[in-house]
């Protein structure tokens, strides 16, 4: 499944509106049962347990630094039904901000409810428009008793953030409840958490596979958890995606080239500036008025 340009304006304009979009039936089959069985096993063959913090849970076996851990995970970040709303929310230049597997156990408890740019507030208070763009992929039936992830609509809009007193007081906790195969995109601001786990022997297998702006810093550091070796199989957008470009011609450069060229040579070379200007794009500088520097 692919998302054209109307289809794309459409769920970016749900997202503006309610803070979320659902896309049911985004992944195929094949693709649901790989990621889903190179979850298990790495689970197994790592001896992953709960981290017992308030985040994390007690009971939800989480795993962080996706991309070396199977060559599977590799295309969901790129996948053509959910990367170009992503793109449309924020710009071509987002990063990867993270992976993350999240398998819910029976027993666990409600997590809290939070917006993925919370670290953001002091300096960007809510509501601001968005920065970060978090994906949830469904890799078995989410239901209410089995840890769907709750959220509250519109929330992406309020001023005040979910760990206030009171701030939950009047509003509707909702779910995500869909099918293997499914994905929410939503706003980084929206309240929203994994649910309980009330069943006897049920997991809720899901992966967050979140974006930042270009100029945020990512949550999970790929320049150090993934071996250039590893990264230098990986295609071309996915290495944009980890921040071997530059953002807006300028931001991230070492000594002028883009990471990429450092790492990998001519494959990624850019010329902080250079490079932009003889496109006809303006720079970070340009961009806000200033000119180049002097």
């Amino acid at each position: 499944m692919s998302t054209s340009d109307a289809a794309v304006a459409e769920h970016v304009a749900r997202i503006d509106a309610d803070g979320f979009t659902i896309l049911e039936g985004a992944i195929d089959a094949e693709l649901v049962a790989a990621v889903r069985d190179a979850i298990r096993r790495v689970e197994t063959e790592l001896d992953v347990q709960p981290k017992g913090t308030q985040a994390e849970g007690i009971a939800t076996k989480r795993m962080y630094n996706l991309l070396v851990k199977d060559p599977v995970f590799a295309a969901l970040p790129v996948h053509p039904a959910v990367l170009p709303i992503a793109e449309g929310m924020l710009d071509r230049g987002l990063l990867l901000s993270g992976m993350t597997a999240m398998d819910i156990g029976p027993g666990e408890r409600a997590q809290p409810l939070h917006g993925d740019d919370a670290v953001m507030s002091r300096h960007l208070p809510p509501p601001h428009p968005p920065l970060v763009v978090t994906t949830l992929w469904a890799f078995t039936d989410f239901t209410a008793d089995n840890g769907a992830t709750r959220f509250v609509r519109g929330s992406h809009r309020f001023a005040a953030t979910p760990d206030r007193p009171g701030a939950l007081d009047g509003h509707e906790i909702e779910c995500f409840e869909a099918p293997a195969g499914s994905v929410m995109v939503l706003h980084g601001s929206l309240w929203h958490g994994g649910g309980a786990n009330a069943t006897a022997d049920e997991w809720r297998c899901g992966v967050n596979v979140q974006y930042c702006a270009g100029f945020v810093r990512q949550q999970q550091n790929p320049y150090l958890g993934i071996a250039p070796e590893v990264a230098a199989a990986f295609p071309d957008r996915l290495l944009e995606l980890l921040g071997y470009r530059l953002y807006k011609g300028i931001m991230g450069h070492v000594d002028g080239r883009s990471p990429g060229e450092v790492v990998f040579g001519e494959r990624m070379a850019e010329t902080a500036y250079r490079d932009a200007e003889a496109r006809g794009a303006r720079s970070m500088v340009g961009d806000h008025g200033g000119g180049a520097p002097a």
